[in-house]
């Protein structure tokens, strides 16, 4: 998104409460640099949810006089609907919380004691009409206007480029990759492989969460079995040469709003599985290639095996997630700024 606004004379400002990278940080990770500003305000230290859109609150009185204000919070709640906004919405925070309520909740003070947020969202129906709402994916533009009384005219799909080096593949070789974490399904991704003997399985991700990693550990080691493998942390490097060398890529979360790895998976010419469910369902628009258990996954792997249109369906997908590269993000994004930036 700056790349586009740079390129049209504009130096955006960025608001927080805080910031993790700079300028230097940024360079070194995507190669290139950009010309914004960061600009902290005082945060005052509360529960997740309430800090959400407390920030929202806060940030009223630094946005009066700009021309646009970008928003990213996955909520407008708490902001000035007089404001010119265009928030692009990775999944509404209101269905998020909205999901499978429970008492238990009631008493979650690290996020929303006494669910307030939770209550303020259910009155929470409208969004203003200076507020463009644009969604990463079908499926969140569903999620929004199932809690919105508002439709959701743009689509912005997020952007992956692919440049992957083809690699041999090894027909036993299967790949998932994400933060090691309970909603991403590491765990039953290792049960499911004593029912795949023959295959090797590769679970590659960050390990901020150190006790579930060890829960799949301890899974591994309980169940005897010698074909999973547990890659930490990975390097670039590491992790291109296994996708590249996979002939399958698992991916087990449900609802995930897009998949962006997912996305890469097919790029490095992996054989995609996914969850029936969310954005997985665009980014791989084949029923045969997606699953509601992953007890179904052993069973579907060894039929695309013996499958005479893998070599098809994997042209086809390659040919799909074209339509996700950052020239085509950019494109839109640039159309979606002519729009909503006042004539000059």
């Amino acid at each position: 998104m700056t790349k586009v606004l740079n390129a049209m004379g504009i130096v955006p400002d960025f608001y927080s409460y805080r910031f993790r990278l700079t300028h230097e940080d940024i360079a070194a990770h995507y190669g290139s640099a950009i010309q914004c500003n960061f600009i902290t305000i005082p945060e005052a230290r509360r529960p997740f949810e309430w800090n959400i859109t407390k920030f929202n609150f806060d940030i009223n009185a630094h946005l009066q006089g700009y021309d646009l204000i970008i928003n990213s919070n996955n909520t407008s709640l708490g902001l000035d609907p007089t404001l010119n906004i265009l928030s692009y919405v990775h999944y509404p925070r209101k269905a998020r919380l909205m999901q499978k309520p429970t008492l238990k909740r009631l008493f979650d003070v690290g996020r929303d004691p006494f669910m307030l947020n939770t209550f303020r969202y259910r009155r929470h129906r409208r969004v203003s009409s200076n507020d463009l709402q644009v969604a990463n994916s079908a499926f969140t533009a569903q999620r929004f206007e199932q809690h919105y009384d508002h439709k959701v005219e743009h689509i912005l799909y997020p952007p992956v480029d692919i440049d992957f080096k083809e690699g041999k593949k090894l027909p036993n070789r299967i790949v998932s990759l994400g933060r090691f974490s309970p909603n991403k399904r590491q765990l039953e991704q290792v049960k499911m492989m004593a029912n795949l003997p023959r295959y090797e399985l590769y679970l590659i991700g960050f390990k901020n969460d150190a006790n579930y990693f060890n829960q799949c550990a301890a899974a591994i080691a309980s169940l005897g079995l010698t074909n999973v493998h547990l890659v930490a942390d990975a390097s670039e490097k590491e992790r291109n040469d296994l996708l590249t060398s996979a002939t399958f890529f698992i991916h087990s979360l449900r609802e995930e709003p897009f998949g962006i790895t997912t996305v890469q998976g097919i790029g490095a010419g992996c054989m995609p599985i996914v969850h029936n469910s969310g954005g997985q369902r665009e980014v791989v628009p084949y029923a045969e290639l997606r699953y509601e258990s992953e007890a179904d996954i052993p069973e579907l792997v060894q039929k695309l095996e013996k499958s005479e249109q893998i070599a098809d369906l994997r042209t086809a997908l390659k040919a799909h997630v074209r339509s996700y590269s950052s020239e085509a993000f950019r494109d839109q994004f640039k159309s979606l700024l002519e729009q909503k930036l006042p004539a000059s």
